[in-house]
C-alpha cells in the first residue's frame, strides 16, 4: 500500500460476467487509494455465467487489500437504491466510490463517498463484459487469469513412447500462438533414473498425474487465444502405471476421466522408435499404443489420429483443433 494513503475504505459494483482486465485495473486502481477495498459482484438467475466462479476468477484475480462480496441484482438500474444496497452490504461506510461509468458521481454522492471515475472511455483497456460475452475468441486475452484456465478448450497430444506427441505440441503452440505444456513425467523420471532401485510405486504415478494438472492449469492462465495444448495428461500415467506395475489403478482411472479435454490428438507409433537418452520401453510400446488408443476411444472425447510424416500430422492436427478456436457466444 502507498504510504500516503489518507481514504479508509473504498467500494465498486458490478456483474463481472465475465470479469476481465478492465474491470481488474478499476480495482487495483481503488485499491492503491484506500486501505481497504469493497467490490459487489451482483448475482442474478438469468446471468451468462454462475456467480460462483465470477467470484472465484475474481477473488483470485484482485489484491489483498480488496473483499468480493457477492449481492441480489434485484434493484431497478437507479442510484439511490444501489448507494442504499451498498451502504447495507459492507460493514463501513465508504470513502471513495470507484466506478467507469457516467453514473458515478451521484452515487458516490448519496454514500457521501468522493467518486473517481477510470477509464471512463475504455482506452486503456478496450474490452468491455458485452464484447467478451458476444465473441469471447476474439476477446479471450482480456479475461482475468482464473477465467482464461477455467474457459480455455483443452488439447492433448497422446500416445506411446516416442510417437512424436512433444515435438507436436510445441509446433501446434507455434503454428496458433497457443500455450503449451510439456510432459511433467519425463522430468520426474530424469530426477530418479540414478537410483540404485528402480522399481515403482502406485503414489508416484498419483503425483505425476496431480503435477501434470497442477502445471496445465498454471499455463492455462497465460492463454490468450482460448487454446491449451498439453503434452500428455492422466490418461497417459495410467497406461504408464500399467506398464512399470502390471495392472491398472481406479484413482489414475478416475482422474482421466474428470479432465477428460475437448480433443485426444493421438500420435499413431507410425514412426520409428528413437532412443533420447530417456526412453526404455521399446518393446512395449506397441502394447501401450493399443491401450491408449482404447482409453481415449472410451473416454468420450473427441478423438483425432495423427498419422505419417511431421507436415502431415501437423496439417491435420490443425484441422482438428480449428472449431475450437471459434468460441460460440457467451449469451
Amino acid at each position: 500500500m502507498p504510504q500516503s494513503v489518507a481514504l479508509a475504505v473504498g467500494v465498486t459494483v458490478g456483474k463481472f460476467n465475465p470479469p476481465h482486465l478492465g474491470h481488474l485495473h478499476l480495482i487495483r486502481t481503488g485499491a492503491s487509494m484506500v486501505e481497504h477495498m469493497y467490490v459487489l459482484l451482483c448475482d442474478r438467475a438469468d446471468q451468462t455465467l454462475c456467480a460462483s466462479d465470477r467470484l472465484a476468477w475474481l477473488r483470485d484475480a484482485v489484491p489483498d487489500n480488496v473483499t468480493v462480496i457477492l449481492t441480489p441484482d434485484d434493484l431497478p438500474p437507479a442510484n439511490a437504491p444501489w448507494a442504499e444496497r451498498a451502504l447495507a452490504a459492507i460493514p463501513e461506510s465508504p470513502d471513495l466510490a470507484v466506478t467507469s461509468e457516467p453514473w458515478g458521481n451521484e452515487w458516490a454522492a448519496l454514500m457521501g463517498a468522493i467518486h473517481h471515475q477510470v477509464d471512463l472511455h475504455r482506452e486503456a483497456f478496450p474490452t468491455s463484459g458485452s464484447a467478451l460475452r458476444s465473441d469471447l475468441g476474439a476477446n479471450f486475452g482480456w479475461l482475468v487469469p482464473a477465467a482464461r484456465a477455467a474457459l480455455a478448450r483443452r488439447v492433448v497430444l497422446i500416445g506411446a513412447e516416442s510417437t512424436g506427441k512433444s515435438t507436436m505440441a510445441e509446433a501446434l503452440a507455434a503454428a496458433t500462438g497457443s500455450v503449451w505444456v510439456p510432459e511433467h513425467g519425463r522430468w520426474y523420471w530424469k530426477g530418479r533414473r540414478y537410483r540404485p532401485d528402480q522399481s515403482w510405486e502406485a503414489d508416484e504415478f498419483h503425483r505425476i498425474a496431480t503435477a501434470q494438472r497442477r502445471l496445465e492449469e498454471d499455463i492455462a492462465r497465460l492463454s490468450t487465444n482460448g487454446v491449451v495444448i498439453a503434452d500428455t495428461d492422466a490418461l497417459v500415467t495410467a497406461v504408464w502405471h500399467e506398464r512399470y506395475l502390471g495392472s491398472s489403478d481406479p484413482h489414475l482411472d478416475e482422474l482421466a476421466q474428470q479432465q477428460r479435454p475437448d480433443l485426444y490428438l493421438v500420435c499413431a507409433d507410425d514412426i520409428g522408435w528413437v532412443q533420447d537418452g530417456t526412453r526404455e520401453s521399446r518393446d512395449e510400446r506397441a502394447a501401450m499404443q493399443r491401450s491408449i488408443e482404447a482409453r481415449a476411444e472410451s473416454s468420450g472425447a473427441r478423438v483425432v489420429v495423427l498419422r505419417g510424416p511431421h507436415h502431415r500430422r501437423l496439417a491435420t492436427a490443425l484441422a482438428a483443433i480449428a472449431p475450437l478456436r471459434t468460441f460460440t457466444a457467451l449469451d
